[in-house]
């Protein structure tokens, strides 16, 4: 761009060197509260409490443990170590919150340990039994 006047000149090299800086505004997601998740391959910044930090952090379960669901009592186990089961065969009665429930083969395996009696209460997450 050019200038007819001396004048405009001198005051456009002025105005160029007197121009303040403008202070860069930090963004909110910058902020180091801020944390970044990935949901199926899309990124978020976002804040978390304390609660969520603390949880327990999920794993995959392993196929080959049966365990509990819930805290209760094992009413009748109807395998035995050893015992080559089907989906659907009944493996246990399992009570609780007053309602008995029957545990049924999810898959077709061999019974390598059961970890529980009859009448013993359990929490919830025990492994009852374990596959081959």
């Amino acid at each position: 761009m050019e200038f007819l006047h001396s004048k405009n000149r001198l005051s456009m090299a002025k105005e160029s060197k007197t121009k303040k800086k403008t202070p860069v505004k930090p963004k909110i997601a910058d902020h180091p509260d801020f944390k970044m998740m990935v949901v199926e391959g899309t990124k978020y910044r976002t804040l978390t409490t304390r609660k969520n930090e603390m949880r327990v952090k999920w794993e995959a379960p392993k196929l080959k443990e049966l365990k509990s669901f819930i805290p209760g009592t094992i009413i009748k186990v109807a395998v035995k170590e050893g015992d080559q089961v089907q989906p659907g065969d009944l493996l246990m009665i399992f009570e609780a919150m007053k309602m008995q429930n029957k545990v049924l083969c999810p898959f077709p395996g061999v019974i390598k340990t059961i970890n529980v009696k009859e009448g013993e209460r359990i929490p919830k997450g025990f492994i009852i039994a374990e596959y081959e």
